[in-house]
């Protein structure tokens, strides 16, 4: 008897190890601004890693110095990492448009995240959300699409038309296959709008991954246990049951 008391606490032990001894290392928010391809700003998180600010200062100085007539009142991306029943990254911002320079190139903003640990399974879905608000600008568009991995979603489009418009959308779950530990995400937005001193826009855009888990992760999230401890509490009761 003491002799299983003693495997029985090993594995329990080993367990707790298991659990402990790999903690996950967290990855930064990657927020860049480009002009016609040319990256122009770029900043990153910091610890905890699920929240990322431009500087509008330094952002609309190098903005001004490009030539550009936008300027931002805000820029920010926010994320769950490391996940949790979805993987979540959004991205949101308030420009303006002064006199001088010009929106004849388009502004590119993108967001990216990688070593997202959850959701996981063999099969999982891809959502894409985008809204925005126009305010005096005669014309132009804004695009949103999102990746996981190296899958992209479908373009969400809004279209100014003057005066105050506003646009909203959201794609059907797109499917994406397994959804491995590790996984990364993105935002992107395209915004080319026509010169109007005053005008403004708000956009902000997300993704969502969902996964079916494997059937033993089902289990562990039914029992509310850690996997290791629910295999290791089976080799338990098993044993004491031939005893």
């Amino acid at each position: 008897m003491q002799r299983h008391r003693g495997l029985s606490l090993g594995l329990v032990m080993g367990a707790l190890l298991a659990l402990t001894g790999n903690p996950a290392q967290a990855t930064s928010i990657t927020l860049s601004v480009d002009l016609n391809g040319v990256v122009i700003y770029s900043t990153t998180s910091s610890s905890p890693d699920q929240t990322v600010s431009a500087s509008t200062i330094a952002l609309n100085a190098d903005l001004a110095a490009a030539g550009s007539a936008y300027q931002f009142s805000s820029l920010s991306a926010n994320s769950n990492y490391t996940g949790a029943a979805t993987g979540f990254l959004q991205t949101t911002g308030q420009l303006t448009m002064i006199a001088g320079g010009s929106t004849s190139a388009v502004l590119s903003v993108d967001v990216t995240q990688s070593g997202f640990l959850a959701p996981i399974g063999p099969v999982g879905t891809m959502v894409s959300s985008a809204s925005g608000d126009y305010v005096g600008v005669p014309s132009g568009t804004t695009t949103y699409t999102s990746d996981y991995q190296s899958i992209t979603s479908a373009p969400l489009t809004g279209t100014a038309s003057g005066g105050s418009t506003s646009f909203s959308g959201m794609t059907p779950p797109m499917a994406i296959g397994a959804v491995p530990s590790g996984y990364s995400l993105s935002n992107h937005f395209l915004i080319s709008l026509t010169q109007t001193v005053g005008a403004s826009e708000g956009f902000a855009g997300s993704v969502l991954v969902t996964a079916v888990p494997e059937p033993a992760s089902g289990v562990m999230l039914l029992t509310g246990m850690p996997l290791p401890l629910a295999i290791v509490f089976g080799l338990i009761r098993r044993r004491r049951a031939r005893a």
